[in-house]
């Protein structure tokens, strides 16, 4: 048994960042389930701060299923596969938006976990540092390693939930996983699709209150985006719902979310 404890021990050693202190807001976007938009809101929270005048990077880390340059409508040459795996210099994967937004691309195929629990990616964050108010990473679904090693490299994660029961419960069972390991991020919860704020702040309550009692932990409740049909349409005309209908629900929601996000959370902060 020990010897099963001490590989247990050095695994979680091994795929644990030592993250240094750094200028740039780190903040990854995560859900516990597939289907609950959590792309979309990424990239959306990403063009919103940008256009409020934060220097903003948004690097899609989904890996394998990386889709934000098909919403912003983009069909990049370099991704962040090839960054991480040959080393190249990030300056050259960095595409400028017309908003102001920079976006560093995923990947277009599975980058291997070796790459990036020893350290590649992190040193792409570095590099990045300097150059960004904020780095707005769309994370994957799930609660695998990869998304466990985007959470540790983070000072914030969103969690990105729908009010469905099954998206409640798997989002509570991700920041179980998130908040088990060290270091952990502030946890802020958005909920995504709801119908109304009663809906949304009912799902927000439920998994604040499971935090508090059973990981005694709290989370910061950013807000909630409604449901509509836009969402859907900008999507198919490849464009970010706050650019392509700026006076919508959604978009007014995510832009108040926004303003919201450029406040710290309440708690330690790991950038400097």
């Amino acid at each position: 048994m020990s010897d099963q404890a001490d590989n247990l021990r050095q695994l979680v050693e091994q795929v644990t960042p030592q993250v240094t202190p750094h200028h740039a807001r780190r903040i990854v976007f995560l859900s516990g389930k597939g289907g609950v938009g959590k792309t979309s809101i990424a990239v959306n929270m990403a063009l919103a701060l940008a256009r409020l005048g934060k220097r903003t990077i948004l690097i899609d880390c989904d890996i394998g299923l990386a889709n934000a340059d098909i919403i912003l409508g983009i069909n990049p040459k370099i991704t962040l596969d090839g960054i991480i795996t040959t080393g190249q210099d990030v300056r050259s994967a960095l595409i400028k938006l017309p908003s102001g937004l920079w976006l560093l691309p995923g990947a277009a195929g599975i980058i291997p976990r070796q790459a990036l629990n020893h350290g590649r990616l992190e040193a792409v964050l570095n590099k990045l540092d300097n150059s960004a108010d904020f780095i707005i990473m769309d994370g994957g679904a799930g609660i695998d390693e990869g998304v466990q090693y985007l959470a540790a490299l983070s000072d914030e994660a969103v969690i990105v939930a729908a009010p469905e029961s099954a998206s409640a419960v798997n989002a509570y069972r991700l920041i179980k996983i998130i908040l088990k390991r060290s270091p952990a991020p502030s946890i802020r919860l958005l909920i995504n699709r709801a119908g109304n704020d009663r809906a949304a702040r009912r799902v927000a309550v439920g998994l604040m209150g499971a935090m508090s009692e059973f990981l005694t932990d709290q989370a910061d409740y950013l807000g909630w985006v409604p449901k509509d049909t836009i969402v859907e349409q900008a999507g198919r005309e490849r464009r970010p719902f706050v650019e392509k209908y700026p006076g919508s629900l959604p978009a007014r929601s995510v832009v108040a979310l926004a303003h919201r996000l450029i406040q710290p959370p309440p708690g330690p902060n790991r950038a400097a």
